[in-house]
């Protein structure tokens, strides 16, 4: 851990800030459609196998190596596999951070223009105007990480993530009593195999891996930040892997009620959040309160996955570089605020990088981590890009889990 950085005040600060980083847009927006168009419980049952069995030893994986080294993730990979070129994948890591953080800017300047009331199409074609909103989220993010870690990001994680369970409830105890909203949960919960496939278990997958934020530096720089010796690293990660489960079951039940009773039906990702539920608030009563809260809840998710990242960038650079928290803050600002104008101001660099971020960037950082226990070469992870089909398949399978099951027990011998 930098020595600029106290660290968490207590264990459950770290759980309330992993919570938050985990949480993030993705799943309030993502999980409730993926759900309903891949099977139903069908696909809840597979994603909460995937977080059990193979989510929760990833995640344990990731935070010990920065708790036993007490370093973030370049510097703990150089005392891990002192000699090695391990330490790169730190920097993949880095990367994948502040490209995230970077280019998903736009969606929270849309989120706090809908607080106060927006249509989409209307505010996301000003581009200056999401510019400046983004820079107003971008200036409360700074706010928070200049406190440091205790004062900033633990203590707002810890005001924020309960705030947005309660919204949670409220808007499900309300949506959930108006004439139509058992479509909703047919839609979220009835097992439907016509609508399963293999392509479902590829979804799955990538929405677990995804929303536990694996390969993305948050969970190793955290886990530098813990100071309790003998810390149950293992139960941690449990508890945070399951509270993003319910997390998502829960705004499935927060969305999917109101747009089915509505007459509505559900879009995916930007439409279903930004075009159609806008439309359910207007004819539901009290939908002017409903769509403040549901707006400020989702603003809460995404700022508290925004500040995490961030907190993890700049807790790595100072560790790095050397850098009191303001300067490392001041570099990696400059970094994320080009990318965040690339990403608004041309609008084909949004998706461009999304998907380089998702399918190569954190592929390649989490096989660069596997790769690295099976003693492969580097080239292998970029190889893996062009496989087929039948090869992602077969990473599900259980020699993917024994693998990393080995690489946990490999790690864990360092306490």
């Amino acid at each position: 851990m930098s020595k600029q950085n106290e660290g968490f005040s207590s264990i459950l600060g770290f759980i309330m800030v992993a919570i938050g980083l985990a949480l993030g847009i993705g799943t309030l927006w993502r999980f409730p459609y993926v759900v309903g168009e891949n099977g139903g419980a069908i696909f809840i049952f597979l994603y909460i196998l995937i977080i059990l069995v193979i989510g929760i030893p990833l995640m344990t994986c990731e935070v010990t190596i920065g708790y036993a080294t007490g370093n973030a993730a370049i510097d703990a990979y150089k005392t891990l596999k002192p000699g090695t070129k391990w330490y790169l994948a730190g920097y993949l890591h880095t990367l994948a951070a502040v490209i995230i953080v970077g280019y998903t800017s736009l969606i929270y300047a849309w989120i706090i223009k809908y607080i106060a009331g927006a249509y989409f199409d209307t505010f996301n074609a000003n581009k200056p105007m999401v510019f400046l909103f983004f820079l107003i989220n971008f200036l409360l993010n700074d706010a928070v990480i200049i406190l440091g870690v205790q004062k900033g990001i633990e203590r707002v994680s810890k005001i924020l993530i309960p705030i947005l369970f309660v919204i949670m409830i409220v808007i499900i105890i309300f949506g959930l009593r108006l004439p139509g909203a058992k479509e909703g949960l047919t839609f979220l919960f009835k097992p439907d195999p016509s609508k399963f496939s293999m392509n479902s278990i590829i979804t799955c997958l990538g929405q677990a891996f995804f929303a536990l934020g694996l390969a993305m530096l948050g969970s190793m720089v955290f886990g530098s930040y813990i100071k309790e010796k003998d810390e149950n690293i293992f139960k941690d990660s449990s508890v945070i892997c399951l509270a993003l489960v319910f997390a998502g079951i829960l705004s499935g039940l927060m969305i999917l009620p109101i747009v089915f009773a509505t007459g509505l039906t559900p879009g995916e990702g930007v439409g279903l959040t930004f075009l159609t539920l806008p439309l359910a608030f207007n004819v539901v009563p009290f939908g002017r309160i409903l769509s403040v809260l549901f707006y400020f809840g989702f603003y809460i998710a995404a700022f508290t996955s925004s500040v995490g990242v961030l907190e993890a960038i700049v807790g790595q650079f100072m560790e790095r570089f050397k850098l009191e928290r303001i300067k490392a803050l001041m570099l990696a600002s400059i970094i994320i605020i080009a990318i965040a104008a690339l990403s608004i101001f041309y609008d084909p660099a949004f998706a461009f990088i999304d998907n380089v971020e998702s399918n190569y960037i954190l592929v390649i950082g989490c096989l660069l981590i596997k790769n690295r226990q099976e003693k492969r070469p580097i080239w292998v992870s970029f190889s893996f890009i062009t496989c087929s089909l039948n090869r992602i398949q077969r990473l599900i399978g259980l020699q993917f889990l024994l693998e990393h099951l080995l690489y946990l027990v490999e790690i864990l011998k360092l306490l």
